[in-house]
């Protein structure tokens, strides 16, 4: 049963109830539309809108119902070109009559009613006939970049025609040969950069078209003025261009690497947990309302799939602050899961690289807990994370975590000794070291390439660092230096390149006996030393066949924002940047990696992760347990 709302268009809602957006087919109409009240589980065929909010600074006036509301102009040109297209006809079935619009369906000054709708959220956009998307108004060139999106497909797809998956898709490098061979355009033809601007558009970086493309129902479709789009042509486009090598160029917008990740999760045949949508959209999507990082991904979370069994610390609540919420859900996962994957993007210590990325600075957020706020810096610029999302086949449940090779304390439960809430987090663990020496591989906010270029330099200081504190007096220990160091350096993550142990010791061999041939360092002298040429041969026999480049990108992966460590024990490692001499290498109970905390009076300040060579493989689980008070 329809209510039509004659006075206050935002009267109370029912339990159970939303507005719909009626659009006017009378072009003569004031009115682009009528809001109307019905309950959710007998609602007429609607379409759900994802769109972005667009600056608040510009506005216009759109009449509903009789009354004026002063919207975003994005907003009102989508309204307007939806009516149009509800007015002329289109090739959308059922025929666009009924509309749900956040930002108009939703009384955005009502707290209460807003974390009421937003728990309604999958239900809204699951029970409805697709999603709709709306980029915004179009200047004129995104029909162009339309097209060269249509032509990607059409290359996958001849060279695909039976691939149902984008993992079936080769992984291949990015060649000009390959590219010249395609049949898509040359680099210079202006196609790229109009589809570069298109997918640079503010909608592609939005939190909540997570879920408002991963419920649709249907195959979503994009609006262009009175064109429509399907959404599985881009996603197939995104995961050709990733598995071809070409997402690595600069000619091509980060944003595709955003549907790609939408894609993953609309594939899963399971629910993600909470945990793991929170980690692949945290550093790739940005929202008005910082709550929303959390928010907006809870109608597709595991946890939540029932409406009425939602976990108190997951019930949307827009009055409680920011840092309450994020405190809230990651002391939930800390109780109900065990693992301290979460503390993967722990806000810190003041003055690091990691605060000085962000938008926004959470002053009561506590040093331990998860900042999923707004970074500056897109994913070039952001630290790679020592946790992983375990998603290889889309039939199999996806899990957050650690890599299997991280065991450091993984197999103690983690002992959480206070379950009162609060800002100070106190667990089981142990101090396994003082840090006495550090080599900074990043100083300053710079992107990965920037990195890349000083890599050689800081891998050289590392390697003198490390050679003065293991001091390897023979062949074995010269072979044992270089495993330890090229580990560390590496984060011991060759499996993401595919490679094995073996194969990424011989590439970073190479690496290593490439950059000492170079010239007559300090490093060079310790390595080549005449008083001991045998290990040298040694190390040349154990390179053959390694590629220096496989090594070189993946220790520019790991390396970059942290630092080379030396431990009171003798032990090497690599942290984050702003670890300090004088700092504690910790093991926590739970944890596949170490952490490194900060001593202040009795209590200790969170810095981050730490790969610390010697105890990744649970060699610390022996020493003593202390109580770890960390705030």
């Amino acid at each position: 049963m329809i209510q039509r709302l004659e006075n206050n268009p935002y009267s109370q809602l029912p339990p159970g109830h939303i507005r719909l957006l009626r659009i006017s087919r009378n072009a003569s109409d004031k009115n682009v539309g009528y809001l109307e009240v019905v309950p959710l589980e007998e609602a007429p065929p609607f379409y759900a809108l994802s769109h972005t909010w667009g600056t608040h600074t510009c506005k216009q006036d759109v009449q509903i119902h009789g009354h004026i509301l002063n919207i975003t102009a994005e907003l009102a040109c989508g309204i307007r070109n939806f009516q149009q297209l509800a007015i002329n006809g289109s090739a959308l079935d059922p025929p666009l009559l009924y509309m749900w619009i956040d930002n108009l369906c939703v009384d955005q000054n009502n707290i209460p009613e807003r974390s009421t709708q937003v728990g309604l959220m999958r239900k809204i956009y699951s029970r409805s006939v697709r999603t709709l998307i709306w980029l915004g108004v179009d200047h004129g060139s995104h029909s162009t970049g339309w097209d060269l999106v249509d032509q990607i497909y059409a290359e996958f797809r001849s060279l695909h025609p039976t691939v149902s998956n984008p993992g079936q898709i080769p992984v291949k490098a990015y060649s000009d040969a390959s590219h010249a061979v395609s049949k898509l355009p040359a680099w210079d033809n202006e196609a790229w950069g109009q589809m570069k601007s298109l997918l640079d558009l503010p909608w592609f970086t939005r939190i909540w078209i997570v879920q408002e493309v991963v419920l649709s129902s249907r195959d979503p479709i994009i609006v262009n003025a009175q064109r429509l789009f399907p959404w599985h042509r881009l996603e197939w486009a995104a995961g050709w261009l990733r598995r071809n090598g070409y997402l690595r160029l600069s000619r091509l917008s980060k944003n595709f690497l955003n549907v790609n990740t939408i894609s993953n999760i609309r594939r899963s045949q399971s629910l993600w947990p909470l945990d793991a949508l929170l980690s692949c959209t945290q550093i790739k999507f940005n929202a008005t309302n910082q709550r929303d990082k959390v928010y907006a991904v809870l109608g597709i979370a595991a946890e939540c799939e029932n409406s009425a069994e939602v976990p108190e610390a997951l019930r949307p609540d827009y009055s409680l602050e920011t840092e309450e919420i994020y405190q809230r859900v990651a002391r939930f996962f800390l109780e109900r899961n065990g693992s301290l994957a979460i503390l993967t993007r722990a806000r810190g210590t003041a003055g690091s690289l990691s605060r000085k990325q962000r938008l926004h600075d959470l002053e009561k957020l506590p040093s331990w807990a998860p900042d999923w706020s707004d970074y500056r810096a897109s994913n070039n610029g952001i630290r790679t994370s020592f946790s992983w999302i375990h998603y290889t086949k889309t039939e199999e449940p996806v899990k957050f975590g650690f890599p299997k090779q991280y065991s450091a304390a993984i197999d103690k439960r983690l002992k959480l000794l206070d379950n009162q809430g609060g800002s100070t987090l106190t667990v089981g663990g142990a101090l396994v070291g003082e840090i006495v020496q550090r080599v900074s591989f990043s100083n300053n906010e710079e992107t990965k390439e920037e990195f890349g270029s000083s890599l050689d330099s800081k891998i050289e200081s590392t390697w003198n660092l490390a050679f003065s504190a293991l001091k390897p007096t023979d062949e074995g220990g010269l072979e044992r230096l270089a495993a330890c160091l090229l580990k560390v350096t590496t984060a011991d993550q060759h499996e993401l390149t595919g490679r094995t142990w073996e194969q990424s010791f011989k590439d970073g061999l190479t690496y290593i006996l490439s950059l000492f041939d170079r010239a007559n360092t300090n490093a060079t002298a310790r390595l080549a030393g005449s008083d001991n040429p045998q290990a040298v041969a040694h190390l040349r026999r154990l390179a053959s066949g390694g590629n220096a480049e496989e090594y070189r990108v993946l220790a520019g992966t790991f390396c970059f924002n942290r630092c080379f460590i030396v431990t009171s024990a003798g032990h090497i490692g690599i942290g984050t940047s702003d670890a300090q001499v004088g700092d504690y290498a910790s093991i926590i109970f739970g944890s596949g990696v170490l952490y490194v905390i900060r001593r202040t009076g009795q209590e200790f300040t969170f810095v981050g992760e730490l790969y610390l060579d010697g105890y990744m493989e649970g060699q610390g689980l022996h020493v003593q347990e202390q109580i770890l008070r960390l705030t």
